[in-house]
């Protein structure tokens, strides 16, 4: 029709002006500040300089301590101070927390998950760990312990079928089942039923799905971006521009539709004075919540330190569960992928692991000593953990300027962790890229520095769903290899004698996804 202009057309050509112009500004805005306006230099405070691009983070510190040492500084996007020195990372991350307690990287995005604690800073980091605290408790895990029992059978089972079927295990299919599952249950009382399925359920898809996979042009403007936070924030949280922001809409509408609802469900059932029907995360959050307004009504007038560090908003629950959904999922999922993937890789290996739970498991589902006495299995989590942590960096802000021997770290830069280096430095692991669990036997652990091994982060940070994280490898570790053997063969990926291609795009994924084969064992 003459004159019209279709509508789908005008959006498509909005949305691509849209990203030409975000593109054109953040990389302008970038190199201006980096080669017009850059002044500050690392060698004057008695660190090694690196001169880089635009790099991701994590390949950005593989690169730079390769090249030139365990301490580097950097000033692309910013000052940064590289280091796997470990000495300096007790200081960092443990003597001199106060100085270096707040994190640099934040995800922009109109996600909730980008507010979680594992992004806050300060008062608000403190004020919300303390009230989650309790809900990862030994008791509470405990108490949730037959849930996991549950998902971890329902995943055996799975894997069983693909065993008698002749069918491959798509491991991180399922292995997102299996955590979304259990996180539903144990956090927000929601039933998942998909473990197994070809298709997911909306929340297990949702939980998968929170934030997108970047083009290499999206991840290029967003680290051009890190330069300027502000204006970042502007043009993901007010301009709304859907190129840059991480989020997956449709997994962030949804997410947040039923967690306002089922916030909304249990904060009216307290207020009426009713038993609460969960004992769960949410329950937790929404109780304090009602607890401490309940307080601040009674007397307005006696606004104590004590009655502020309970409060709690519903904006603020909503953020942390939608962050414990994506940290819950990511962690168990990553890990859980990688270890099936090493014992198919590795049949002698999995055999001794087979061999530890038929000594110590006796019971269907394995009791907590029984658990507690796998140590075989525990050195594998472990190993795994070890070469692909679930997080491969985290970053601390210095408050203010600190000297160490020769190396001064100045007020207003950031310390990048590179957990991942760490964890394959050559002077401290011997064949730091081979997959070895005997390097975490009693013996060998007796004779490393702690601090060599931090897949969860260390010092007053450490992650606060480590326990659980365990509990649900163990678990799943046990009820799936008491009954299938994994392996490799010409129709797996990676084929027998091949590896997994490894990319880092904030966590570590694997692309093709792996496949195993599964075969029942003798007594099944």
């Amino acid at each position: 029709m003459d004159g019209a202009e279709d509508p789908a057309v005008l959006s498509i050509v909005s949305n691509t002006t849209l990203v030409l112009i975000t593109t054109t500004i953040a990389v302008f805005l970038y190199f201006i500040f980096n080669h017009a306006l850059r002044s500050e230099t690392w060698e004057k405070y008695g660190v090694k300089q690196a001169n880089v691009g635009l790099m991701e983070p994590a390949a950005m510190a593989e690169m730079v301590l390769k090249e030139h040492g365990d301490t580097v500084g950097v000033t692309r996007p910013r000052m940064f101070l590289i280091t796997r020195d470990l000495d300096l990372l007790k200081k960092i991350l443990v003597k001199d927390f106060n100085n270096f307690s707040d994190r640099w990287y934040k995800i922009v995005s109109t996600s909730p998950a980008s507010r979680g604690v594992f992004f806050l800073d300060g008062v608000d980091w403190k004020r919300i760990r303390q009230l989650m605290s309790p809900s990862f408790s030994t008791g509470k895990l405990k108490q949730i312990s037959s849930h996991v029992q549950t998902s971890a059978l329902r995943l055996s089972e799975a894997v069983q079928t693909c065993a008698r079927s002749n069918k491959l295990v798509k491991v991180r299919h399922l292995a997102g089942q299996y955590a979304t599952s259990i996180i539903a249950r144990t956090a927000f009382g929601l039933h998942t039923d998909c473990i197994g399925e070809e298709a997911d359920d909306q929340f297990t898809y949702s939980a998968k799905n929170m934030f997108k996979v970047r083009s290499k042009l999206g991840r290029l403007v967003i680290l051009a971006l890190l330069k300027f936070p502000t204006l970042h924030h502007f043009i993901v949280n007010t301009l709304r521009v859907p190129f840059i922001d991480e989020a997956v809409p449709a997994a962030r509408d949804y997410l947040n539709a039923a967690l306002e609802h089922a916030i909304a469900e249990r904060e009216r059932a307290e207020q009426e004075g009713g038993v609460a029907l969960h004992n769960d995360f949410l329950q937790s959050l929404v109780s304090c919540k009602v607890t401490a307004e309940a307080a601040q009504q009674e007397s307005k007038q006696n606004k104590s330190e004590a009655a502020s560090k309970k409060i709690i908003t519903n904006k603020e629950i909503m953020n942390q569960s939608a962050f414990i959904i994506l940290a819950a999922f990511e962690t168990t999922t990553t890990t859980l992928q990688f270890m099936l993937y090493f014992l198919a890789r590795h049949p002698d290996v999995q055999e001794k692991v087979y061999e530890e739970i038929r000594a110590v498991v006796e019971s269907e589902q394995p009791t907590h000593a029984e658990l507690a006495r796998l140590s075989y299995v525990e050195q594998v989590i472990d190993e795994t953990l070890r070469l692909y942590p679930p997080v491969p960096h985290v970053t601390r802000n210095t408050l203010e300027t600190r000297t160490y021997g020769s190396i001064t770290i100045p007020a207003g830069t950031t310390v990048l962790v590179p957990i991942r280096d760490v964890h394959r430095d050559p002077k401290v692991y011997t064949d730091p890229d081979k997959f070895n669990p005997d390097r975490f036997s009693k013996e060998n652990k007796a004779n490393r520095d702690p601090m060599s091994f931090m897949p969860f982060g260390w010092g007053p940070r450490l992650c606060i769903g480590m326990r659980l994280a365990y509990l649900e490898l163990k678990i799943g570790l046990v009820q799936i290899i008491r009954h299938v053997s994994l392996e490799l063969n010409d129709t797996t990926v990676p084929r027998v004698g091949g590896e997994a291609n490894v990319v880092y795009r904030g966590f570590p994924q694997v692309n093709p996804a792996i496949e195993v084969c599964a075969k029942l064992r003798c007594s099944q």
